[in-house]
């Protein structure tokens, strides 16, 4: 059982149910808690109990009789409990009914209160989590695809931090792969000015021009893999080309995160991470472990390699030894995960130094990896996620069982793999080699979003300035992209369809960005009455208590979604379109309000009761649009 965490009225009314019901039925609170659940419609009560069935197990007796009896003892006790006016039997269930003026008070005033931390909560503080996203390798621009783990990735930290957790965002940035030799090696042949492009889409274009000559050219191939050795060297040319190529594409595809509010706290090199010992380190802490060693013949002889047959779940591999690090030194990517891995949980001392990368438009420095700079150490971290597609589940769990094998229980176990599918477009997905991206980079989807919007407000606010429609037009775009890829449970596939994404329409982002809007309208028209006093019992009405209660379970959605995390075989689970389906009824409950409930037109004290009701519905609009990273939208 849960207790009621800070401000949570939803959860407050519901252990003053369960107690009562604990009480009458004579049974323990624990019982009656899991007993609990929301009627499919209100008519039947604001919440229903089970427990008849689980008691006539217990007592070997007719649910419905169990269900009467409690009731009897039930109508004794709503005496004493205020927030709740009355309770009914459907047969076995048990219906209880909130006092509407009651709940109402309680909620609005926990939502005055709270203000800006409403919602939030302290149920995990003292926990620090490390989440590494979107790691977009820094040859081309972000596609709509790398969007969606932006967006995840920066939605999961803002639920996380709400609920308590000190979150860390992380970027990992691959300036040693195979594409950042090919490009270096075209670079040295042709201009770096990118002229009128952005960088990252001129190396974009770069790289796929790249692609044809190096898959037909064996001299380029072999071109390309001595500018690929050199990088090795961080004294070299070809390095020195690299870096300055990689910091400006990183710092192009940054803009693009910047201009959808995505910020990261670090970013950690490939190339820091191949000359800091990192490597060296964690192979002498694999071969000191039982289950790691060294072969002495076959074909895996002189490599480092994990034996998997140690875990029921391998045991039945044909071949269940996994190589970490190759006979002549080099290691593997699960080699070189298991080494960062272990880094992230401070199990391996930091080494690093670091230096500003870039002053983000929040405020605050974004700080590289290097060989040079600074001292400093991250710190210990409780937990550490990494979102990445569901491909990747099978290496993602060799990194884990790894740190399993080497005694790091607890670490593997708080290892996460954020999973989710991909976007693609009609019959394919997208691909950097084919360039399939152009024309759907995020910064594309971005412009033309944007123009969709700016014919919409130009539409509804002729009068206005060019600049306050720019404005306003962004936002709408920025808001769109982040709920459509956020209104699709991770698990689940996205074919991108302009028509879906540019909704501006029904279940989509300018739909909630809009009925704040509305909100701040009528809070705005009228002067406060301060000789009337707020009378909250007013709000009795079906359109008012049903506003009422799901600004009540706000706190309750964003505490869920951190409890419902868990691991799956494809991955762990997140389920982001829970709090845009909450933002979504949340916001059809407001317009029903609004319709049938005139506020500046009511009587003196019924407008009271229901301006602090629409100021409470703007405060958790507010901060449920901040979750999801969708600006706020003053007027439309």
């Amino acid at each position: 059982m849960t207790k009621a965490i800070d401000d949570n009225p939803w959860d407050s009314g519901k252990q003053a149910v369960v107690k009562m019901l604990a009480e009458a039925a004579d049974t323990t609170v624990e019982t009656v808690y899991d007993s609990i659940e929301v009627p499919p419609d209100s008519v039947m009560g604001d919440l229903a109990s089970t427990l008849a069935f689980t008691l006539a197990k217990e007592l070997k007796k007719n649910p419905a009789a169990i269900a009467s009896e409690v009731l009897a003892k039930l109508q004794k006790l709503i005496e004493k409990e205020s927030l709740v006016s009355k309770v009914e039997t459907k047969g076995p269930y048990i219906n209880i009914f909130f006092d509407r003026a009651a709940f109402a008070k309680t909620t609005i005033t926990s939502v005055s209160k709270s203000g800006s931390s409403y919602g939030t909560s302290s149920q995990f503080k003292g926990k620090r989590v490390l989440i590494e996203f979107p790691a977009v390798n820094p040859s081309k621009p972000w596609h709509i695809g790398h969007a969606r783990n932006a967006i995840l990735g920066d939605t999961l930290s803002n639920i996380l931090e709400n609920v308590g957790y000190e979150v860390v965002r992380l970027e990992y940035i691959n300036d040693l792969g195979l594409q950042i030799a090919q490009l270096v090696w075209k670079l040295k042949q042709v201009s770096d000015d990118a002229g009128d492009q952005k960088y990252d889409h001129f190396l974009g274009h770069l790289y796929v021009e790249v692609q044809e000559t190096f898959d037909n050219s064996e001299e380029v191939q072999k071109e390309v893999r001595e500018v690929s050795r050199h990088l090795e060297d961080l004294q070299s040319e070809d390095a020195k080309i690299s870096g300055e190529m990689v910091r400006k594409c990183v710092l192009a595809q940054c803009q693009t995160g910047y201009r959808l509010g995505i910020f990261h706290n670090y970013q950690v090199w490939e190339s820091a991470i191949a000359h800091s010992g990192i490597l060296s380190l964690a192979r002498d802490m694999m071969i000191k472990c039982d289950n790691i060693f060294i072969p002495e013949e076959g074909d895996k002889a002189g490599c480092i390699v994990a034996d998997l047959s140690v875990i029921d779940e391998f045991k039945d591999l044909k071949d269940p030894y996994k190589i970490l690090f190759r006979s002549d030194g080099t290691r593997t990517y699960t080699g070189a995960d298991v080494a960062l891995q272990l880094w992230k949980f401070g199990l391996i001392k930091d080494p690093f130094k670091y230096a500003v990368f870039d002053s983000q438009p929040n405020g605050e420095d974004v700080k590289r990896t290097t060989l040079q700079g600074g001292r400093g150490d991250l710190g210990k971290f409780d937990i550490v996620l990494n979102v990445i597609g569901t491909r990747q589940a099978h290496p993602q769990k060799m990194v884990y069982t790894v740190l399993d094998l080497m005694g790091f229980t607890k670490e593997s176990e708080n290892s996460h793999h954020i999973a989710y599918e991909f976007v693609g477009l009609e019959g394919q997905d997208f691909s950097g080699r084919q360039g399939t991206w152009v024309g759907y980079s995020t910064d594309d989807v971005l412009n033309k979003s944007t123009e969709m919007a700016l014919t919409e407000v130009n539409q509804r606010n002729p009068d206005e300035s060019d600049e306050f429609k720019a404005m306003v037009a962004n936002q709408v775009a920025v808001g769109a992209i982040r709920y459509f890829m956020l209104n699709a449970s991770p698990d689940r596939k996205i074919t991108f369809r302009w028509e879906q994404a540019l909704d501006f329409n029904g279940d989509a982002a300018p739909y909630l960005q809009y009925s704040l809007a509305r909100a701040k309208r009528i809070l705005e028209k009228t002067e406060r009455d301060n000789e009337v006093e707020v009378d909250l019992y007013q709000l009795t009405s079906d359109p008012e208590f049903e506003l009422v209660k799901a600004i009540s379970k706000y706190p309750e959605e964003v505490l869920d979604v951190a409890r419902a995390m868990k691991k799956e075989v494809w991955g762990t689970s997140f389920f982001s379109n829970r709090i845009t389906a909450y933002g979504y009824g949340l916001a059809t409950l407001f317009s029903k309000f609004y319709d049938s409930c005139p506020v500046l037109k009511a009587e003196p004290r019924v407008k009271k009761a229901r301006l602090a009701l629409v100021e409470s519905f703007m405060i958790t609009m507010t901060n449920c649009l901040q979750i999801l990273g969708i600006p706020i939208v003053d007027r439309m």
